[in-house]
């Protein structure tokens, strides 16, 4: 079957022929705000008008946040987001026009990740306060973080402390969760590139991981390794028995109860995936709200706007725009900090604080709802 086809059964299955061309979409997205070419909405017209050769297609499938705004907003129901990702394979090897940030190091981190026989040290972090188990039930998934704080080691976040206070956490109310000296990669950044390929072996490897070690619940500290994990490793042909939760919605399950107030003021983010495409907004907010005070941008919820940035795709000054934006809105909550539960947030955000060539001071605490709940335990 040839691209053309193959995209045809693509637009049919997203109802694609379906959008009535409103506008909505565009009002709301943020890219749409800040780069008056894009539009959710064009991308649809052009792709049913002159489907994969489209000139517009090839360049704007790379551009979009996939940050989902456009979905809360259609009155149709069309899932562009996922529409996204299913073209981009399409355009993966042939006429990619999709800048990789960082010269794609990142991507071809991942990547070396799906190695079979790939020995890591990404259990470094683990000292002797941390109680762990290698077999049990439930199971931390702690993600990229070990490696996005060595790669962006610059910017002096501490993202492996993300992983340091989950297991705390856990350790505190009796539970020594299984990390995984093998793990993985979830993928969640590759097959939103279209590398389909590469995704499914990380796939494979860790499913594998998991069984071994006699896994039932997986928990995770950031919003896109929840969403791949829960959403993209269920396969109709393969069983695949575990429960996904981020770490907000375990504590919230469970009836976690917090320890001391903290006296700061604090501003949350939500991330893209754990909020509008998993629908976890209120968990963050109980248990932030149970030990300090919590004040909310003009945009937040489903209508929160993403962080600028999305599978390290087209770090430009379109991203930059939008990152300053958000961080004004959080600047004006009169908050002392941004509390966010995806370590991408982090990165991007304080990315832009650092920008020398802002004129005004932007600069602001960005913290993870992990280090913060620790804090008020410990």
């Amino acid at each position: 079957m040839n691209q053309n086809n193959i995209l045809s059964e693509i637009i049919e299955k997203f109802q694609i022929f379906h959008c009535v061309e409103c506008g909505k979409c565009t009002g709301a997205c943020p890219l749409a705000q800040v780069d008056r070419d894009f539009s959710p909405r064009l991308v649809a017209k052009y792709v049913i008008e002159e489907g994969i050769d489209s000139e517009y297609v090839k360049e704007k499938a790379w551009t979009c946040l996939t940050c989902g705004l456009c979905n809360e907003r259609c009155p149709i129901g069309i899932s562009f987001t996922e529409f996204i990702r299913a073209i981009r394979p399409l355009f993966i090897t042939e006429d990619f026009k999709g800048h990789l940030s960082h010269g794609g190091a990142l991507q071809g981190l991942m990547r070396m990740q799906a190695a079979p026989d790939l020995n890591q040290n990404r259990i470094d972090w683990i000292t002797g306060e941390h109680k762990i188990s290698s077999q049990g039930e439930i199971l931390y998934f702690t993600g990229c973080l070990t490696y996005l704080e060595t790669f962006f080691s610059e910017m002096n976040l501490e993202l492996k402390k993300i992983a340091s206070d989950t297991v705390k956490i856990l350790n505190s109310i009796g539970v020594e969760p299984v990390v995984l000296p093998d793990e993985r990669c979830c993928g969640h950044d590759l097959i939103w590139i279209g590398d389909e390929i590469s995704f499914h072996k990380l796939r494979s490897l860790n499913i594998e991981s998991f069984k071994k070690a006699g896994v039932k619940t997986i928990i995770t500290s950031c919003g896109e390794c929840s969403y791949t994990l829960k959403n993209l490793y269920g396969q109709p042909e393969e069983d695949f028995p575990f429960e996904v939760m981020h770490i907000s919605e375990y504590l919230q399950k469970i009836g976690f109860s917090a320890g001391k107030e903290l006296s700061e003021i604090a501003t949350y983010q939500d991330p893209c995936r754990l909020g509008r495409f998993m629908g976890v907004y209120d968990a963050p907010r109980q248990l932030l709200g149970s030990i300090m005070e919590l004040r909310e941008m003009p945009h937040f919820r489903a209508g929160a706007w993403c962080c600028g940035n999305s599978a390290w795709l087209h770090c430009d000054r379109y991203s930059k725009q939008m990152q300053v934006e958000r961080l004004m809105e959080a600047k004006g909550t009169k908050s002392d900090l941004i509390v966010t539960a995806c370590p991408k947030c982090q990165v991007h955000l304080t990315c832009a604080m650092n920008d020398v060539n802002l004129m005004q001071d932007l600069n602001m605490k960005i913290r993870d709802i992990s280090s913060v709940i620790a804090e008020s335990i410990e």
